[in-house]
């Protein structure tokens, strides 16, 4: 049914039954902003850059000048007509107008504004006027995360992830490694994926996320953890030392055996372990005492994921130089090494 506005005067009053509804506008440098009703295209996207300062106004024609308009606005979220937003509103001959004057920010795109007039004619008539605010912005609430929680185990694939809020979306997302200076791209895209980790992938990654208007960066810790890797030697001179590291992570701890009993300070023995970072751990074992042919030194390292040991076996030599007889220096070949994967761990 079609709405028919009757119009006439009541006591000096210009009177409608129906008023027309206010209209709202969007001014930036006093220019007028106009309205996207409908976004199909990325390349569509219109509006104001943030950091713009802006007025929204609204305005609606004097029926009756001694029965006056009453404007008042409301927002969608609520919060952002108490964020900074400055209220003005006057009279002019025909029409009553409401500013609010404002600097846009991100948290204003997409954020619908509402100007409601109340005419008081004959009867109260209530007409409202919505308008949506759309902000071009740089990159925000920039985050990058790993598919793996907590940690990856070396040998198996993790994905590095990078997500980022923009208008318009982000063109580019690009990773690199914080332990390169200047910093390399890595990869581009929104994802990286390692295939096949090792323990060089560990550390931090950092993803850059960029549109037309700037960018934001969000890094992340990749850690690949692993059973331990060792390696010993030993050498004779006075007395026999001993030195052994233990690379995993987490950080494997270390202990010496001698023909299988675990080794301690004693007046004949000492050992001192020292920290290397926090996937390395050092022992030097020094004997102050010789060894029999048939005994066998050997460093042991275990974490929550494996166990490794490396051993050396002494061989007597004796050498004649008078009357003098020297015994227990370690055989010169390479020492007998092995590696036990299994889920031992030290006590």
């Amino acid at each position: 049914m079609m709405e028919i506005s009757v119009t006439f005067l009541l006591t000096g009053c210009l009177i409608q039954d129906s008023p027309p509804e206010p209209t709202v506008s969007l001014f930036k440098d006093q220019q007028k902003v106009k309205e996207v009703k409908e976004v199909t295209e990325v390349k569509e996207v219109k509006g104001v850059k943030e950091g713009s300062s802006v007025n929204l106004r609204c305005s609606t024609k004097i029926f009756c000048s001694s029965r006056p308009a009453n404007l008042t606005w409301s927002s969608s979220p609520e919060h952002l007509l108490n964020e900074s937003v400055t209220q003005q509103q006057r009279q002019e001959q025909t029409e009553l107008i409401s500013d609010l004057i404002f600097t846009v920010t991100h948290r204003h795109h997409l954020a619908t504004f509402t100007c409601t007039v109340t005419h008081q004619l004959q009867k109260q008539n209530t007409k409202h006027k919505s308008r949506t605010l759309r902000v071009q912005y740089a990159p925000k609430n920039t985050s990058a995360h790993v598919s793996a929680s907590g940690f990856v185990l070396e040998g198996r694939s993790v994905t590095l992830s990078c997500s980022s809020d923009a208008n318009p979306p982000v063109l580019n997302y690009t990773w690199y490694r914080d332990t390169e200076e200047p910093l390399k791209p890595v990869q581009s895209g929104q994802n990286l994926t390692i295939s096949n980790t090792d323990p060089t992938h560990s550390g931090r990654y950092v993803c850059t996320a960029q549109n037309e208007h700037g960018t934001q960066n969000a890094s992340v810790m990749l850690d690949v953890q692993f059973a331990p890797k060792i390696s010993s030697s030993c050498n004779k001179s006075s007395v026999i030392t001993c030195v052994c590291e233990a690379h995993g992570n987490p950080s494997p701890k270390l202990e010496w055996r001698r023909s299988g009993n675990v080794l301690t300070n004693s007046t004949n023995t000492f050992i001192r372990n020292e920290t290397l970072g926090s996937t390395s751990s050092k022992s030097i074992l020094t004997i102050h005492q010789p060894l029999t042919d048939t005994d066998v030194l050997q460093c042991f390292s275990a974490n929550t994921l494996g166990t490794a040991s490396a051993s050396q076996r002494f061989h007597p030599v004796t050498r004649t130089s008078g009357t003098e007889t020297q015994e227990g220096i370690p055989n010169l070949q390479e020492p007998d090494k092995t590696t036990h994967l299994d889920s031992y761990c030290l006590k």
